[in-house]
């Protein structure tokens, strides 16, 4: 009985001890798993945060370079400065327009401009000359202005980190430069612009506030315990560290329980709420700062509105949703009409208020469903979703156009800019966005080729005209690489005597296939397509080789108003009087108004330049735009030549007489003579000869004949043996 008990208590015992065993062992088994789930929380929250934390600080140095890229750029690439660093003043202007301004400006405290040799033109640090030479400034500083000349104007600009006797400069170099590019011109005679910001502890500052980077240090080695990126510098070299402790989120949130786990074995589910509670708080914080993140990728820093990343990726959305409500996308491409004026004339702090103001505007306008974006500069889209066909009336861009001819009170300046729209349509969203952003983009270009301040609708015909211009554009640029413009000349009449005085060169082209393509139209496309320079230098060298067979007679040649933009006119002009031993006194080159208007002082410098040399200047087609008699006395005309329409007007209009006659009176008062276009009847000659002209052209006298027709009647009207030949053939 005793031993039954006994054996029935040892049985108890073991078991009980196995009880307790299993127990143990669970219990251990348990709080390895707690203790392995809980480090491995920890650890991932760790490595997240520390992920977040390398990312923002990456991306907070990419913002740094693109910030100074995005200053460079618009300062380099910019047809005035340009000009300006390649005239006498250019260190007056040099320092009026970026030295002085480092002086308080945010985003540069050191100007450097250095010329085609590398040798400093102007060298300022926060507003006064720099205390040491710009080759010593930061080391590599010769590698930076190199690799700024090679860089195109659609590569990056050349950003880096350096070090300087002040410390860790953030530096970049940009070639100055015409913003629209002529291949013609040598990288290596291009001034360069250097733009430097020292990295100080507000600057660091502001980084960690708006990065949300705690104890953000500029250090110039990492520190242990701490995380760090590196700054590198033109040679890839790493220049400084940003450095910032972990904030081991996972790890403090363990520590703030680790005293209860010790406690007791029952605090252990407290505990895992606790690491779960800390782990969604950290969760919801990195969700929180991806959110941000995204929307910094997906906004327009200045205008707060979508960007190009984040228009394509709303128009996908849309375009999904409209698929199943049997709705349509409209998308709007806007380009800002006189914008880049303001830019000009106000600089660029009036033009990026100016720029804000406008995305208010279109705020204000856009409709329920709708979205806005900034593409870049003074472009911006517009999507609105309309019903399957609705046509509103008045149009959406319609709309735009009227909310943005408001005048904008900018800085106490009242400023008046318009817009051109190009409207591209989805049906159900069955057009890709690529090819729906591409026909908004031909559609704008069309609204500002047919006079800017239009809403144009994509039509299928843009593609075909597209591609026939395209194709005119290959065999214009085919011909021009063969010297196959050729040049028509027509006479000069004295108006007095009837004596050929001159002729007028005028360029005609005659495709392979025998079709003759107007100058309203293959000028056109050579403008468009930067060829111009090459098809004006053609016609004018033409023309000189051909009338230095008639020493008589004077030459007249058209310029585009292109064609002054090119700061190496004048001199392309010299070289090609010289090559054909021309005398200069005898050639005119003709102007038209708009260059006046447009770009007022070069026009001047070209027009100084042409008369210097001793060639005549000649105001084209007076009376068909907007001169006034301030620019006729401003730029010192030589001739000034009446638009045919005013000839013409003679035949329909009873006032037409009186309106010739009062602008050659304003042409005889200022003492410039004057040439009657378009002639064709006798009764038109003898209008315009008791108005006043000294000179007359048209195809009553002649048509526009080849050099060697002009030859024969040279020579005829001298007494040489050549054949004869009529003005009227």
């Amino acid at each position: 009985m005793h031993r039954n008990t006994l054996s029935e208590s040892r049985q108890t015992q073991l078991l009980v001890l196995l009880v307790a065993t299993v127990f143990i062992l669970v219990a251990v088994a348990l709080a390895g798993l707690v203790a392995g789930s809980i480090a491995t929380l920890t650890t991932t929250a760790d490595d997240i945060d520390d992920q977040r934390a390398l990312q923002a600080t990456s991306g907070a140095v990419q913002a740094l370079r693109k910030q100074m890229a995005a200053t460079l750029r618009d300062n380099a690439y910019w047809d005035d400065a340009y000009a300006e660093v390649n005239a006498d003043t250019r260190a007056d202007w040099i320092i009026e327009n970026w030295a002085s301004t480092s002086a308080d400006y945010p985003l540069y405290d050191t100007a450097i401009v250095v010329d085609s040799g590398n040798l400093p033109v102007v060298a300022y640090r926060k507003g006064v000359p720099m205390d040491v030479m710009p080759s010593e400034f930061v080391d590599d500083f010769q590698a930076l202005l190199d690799a700024a000349r090679r860089v195109r104007m659609s590569d990056e600009v050349p950003v880096h980190f350096a070090r300087s006797s002040a410390g860790t400069e953030l530096i970049g170099a940009a070639a100055i430069q015409p913003f629209e590019r002529d291949e013609s011109l040598v990288p290596g005679d291009f001034y360069v612009l250097v733009f430097a910001k020292l990295i100080t502890p507000a600057v660091v500052a502001e980084v960690s506030n708006s990065f949300a980077i705690a104890d953000l240090r500029l250090e110039l080695k990492p520190a242990a315990g701490r995380l760090a990126v590196a700054l590198k510098g033109v040679s890839s070299e790493n220049i400084a560290y940003f450095t910032w402790p972990s904030m081991a989120p996972g790890t403090k949130s363990y520590e703030n329980v680790d005293g209860d786990l010790r406690t007791a074995g029952g605090i252990l589910v407290l505990f895992l709420c606790s690491i779960g509670f800390a782990g969604g708080v950290t969760v919801r914080n990195l969700r929180k700062s991806e959110l941000a993140s995204r929307r910094r990728a997906l906004h327009d820093p200045l205008t707060g509105l979508l960007n190009r990343a984040g228009l394509l990726e709303n128009v996908a959305a849309v375009s999904d949703r409209v698929r199943l409500n049997g709705k349509q996308v409209k998308l709007h491409f806007i380009d800002l009409d006189g914008f880049k004026a303001v830019n000009d004339a106000w600089g660029h702090a009036v033009g990026d208020a100016l720029i804000v103001a406008v995305a208010h505007r279109l705020r204000d306008t856009l409709p329920k469903d709708a979205f806005a974006a900034r593409l870049g500069g003074d472009e911006f889209a517009v999507v609105t979703i309309n019903e399957l066909g609705a046509e509103l009336v008045p149009s959406f861009g319609g709309r735009l156009q009227e909310a943005l001819a408001s005048v904008f009170e900018i800085g106490g300046r009242s400023i008046e800019i318009g817009c051109s729209v190009g409207v591209a349509v989805s049906a159900l969203g069955s057009v890709q966005i690529a090819e729906l952003m591409r026909r908004a983009d031909i559609a704008l270009y069309r609204a500002k080729d047919l006079g800017r301040g239009m809403t144009i609708d994509f039509d299928n015909s843009f593609d075909d005209d597209a591609l026939q211009q395209a194709e005119l554009e290959s065999q214009l640029r085919t011909t021009l690489l063969k010297g196959g413009i050729s040049v028509l000349f027509q006479p000069l009449i004295d108006a007095r005597s009837g004596a050929v005085t001159g002729v007028e060169a005028l360029a005609r082209w005659r495709r392979e296939d025998g079709t003759a393509i107007g100058p309203d139209v293959f000028i056109h496309i050579a403008e468009r397509a930067g060829m111009i320079d090459l098809l004006g230098m053609q016609v004018l060298t033409t023309s000189l080789n051909a009338a230095a067979a008639w020493p008589a007679l004077n030459l007249g040649v058209n310029i585009s108003p292109l064609q002054l933009k090119n700061p190496r006119f004048v001199e392309q002009v010299t070289g090609a009087i010289k090559d054909a031993d021309f005398d200069p006194r005898r050639l005119t080159i003709e102007v038209t108004e708009g260059v006046l208007i447009s770009n007022p002082e070069q026009a001047r410098r070209a027009i100084d330049g042409l008369k210097k040399i001793g060639i005549k200047v000649a105001l084209d087609d007076f009376g068909a735009g907007y001169a006034s008699i301030g620019s006729l006395r401003r730029f010192g005309f030589d001739r000034m030549k009446v638009d045919r329409s005013l000839v013409a007007a003679l035949k329909v209009d009873q006032n037409a007489g009186a309106v010739l006659q009062a602008t050659v009176a304003l042409a005889s008062a200022l003492q410039i003579p004057v040439t009657a276009e378009g002639i064709e009847t006798e009764q038109q000659a003898t209008a315009v000869r008791l108005s006043g002209c000294d000179q007359l052209q048209g195809y009553l006298f002649s048509r526009p004949v080849s050099a060697d027709e002009v030859t024969a009647i040279y020579c005829a009207s001298r007494g040489e043996p050549q054949p004869q030949q009529s003005l009227t053939s």
